[in-house]
C-alpha cells in the first residue's frame, strides 16, 4: 500500500487597515556637524538638515525599523536646484495607512540609489535637486498630501545639532 504526504498551504496577508501608527526619525547625514537648517529662521513644516557638502554618500533612510523606501528619481544631480519633479528633486517616499506619507527630498544619486526596504541604509547623495537652493536633507509628513507639522514638534528646533544617531521626530505612518 502506497500512501502519500499531503501539505497545507498557509496564506498570510499583510493590510493596512486600522489606524496609523507614530514611527521615530534619527537624523539622515552620520556627521556631529550635522545641523537643523530653518530658512529665513522659521521651519517649513519639513526637517532641513545640513552638514555643508554635497555630493557625499551620507543619506540615510530616516525611520528606525525596517520600511520600503520607493525611489522617485530622475533628475540630475545638482548641488544648487534644478527644478524637477515638482520641485522635490530625487526622493524617498515610505507609504503607510489612511493617507499617510513620509518623504526624504533633494538626493543626488548614483548607481546604488534606488527603490528598497531596509532600516537607515544608505539611500543616496547628499545633494540639491529640484528647487532646493544648497545641499541638504529635506523631510516631511503628509497625509493625503498635506504636509503636517506634528511630527518634529519639540524634537528638534532651528540650528539644533543633529546626526544619525540623534532622534529627530515621530512621523505618522
Amino acid at each position: 500500500m502506497k500512501t502519500g504526504i499531503h501539505g497545507l498551504v498557509v496564506l498570510c496577508v499583510t493590510t493596512w487597515a486600522g489606524s496609523a501608527m507614530a514611527a521615530t526619525a534619527v537624523g539622515p547625514i552620520c556627521d556631529t556637524a550635522a545641523r537643523v537648517v530653518c530658512p529665513s529662521g522659521t521651519q517649513n513644516g519639513a526637517l532641513e538638515i545640513s552638514n555643508d557638502t554635497c555630493s557625499v554618500w551620507n543619506h540615510r533612510a530616516m525611520l528606525l525599523g525596517s520600511y520600503a523606501y520607493r525611489y522617485l528619481g530622475g533628475c540630475a544631480n545638482s548641488c544648487a536646484g534644478g527644478g524637477c519633479n515638482g520641485g522635490a528633486g530625487n526622493y524617498f517616499t515610505v507609504a503607510g495607512r489612511n493617507g499617510w506619507e513620509f518623504r526624504q527630498l533633494h538626493f543626488n544619486a548614483n548607481a546604488s540609489t534606488s527603490s528598497k526596504t531596509c532600516d537607515r541604509c544608505s539611500l543616496g547623495l547628499i545633494g540639491a535637486t529640484g528647487t532646493a537652493s544648497f545641499a541638504h536633507s529635506h523631510s516631511e509628513n503628509r497625509q493625503y498630501g498635506t504636509r503636517k507639522t506634528a511630527w518634529i514638534a519639540g524634537s528638534a528646533s532651528c540650528g539644533s545639532t543633529v546626526s544619525c544617531s540623534n532622534a529627530v521626530g515621530s512621523p505618522t505612518l
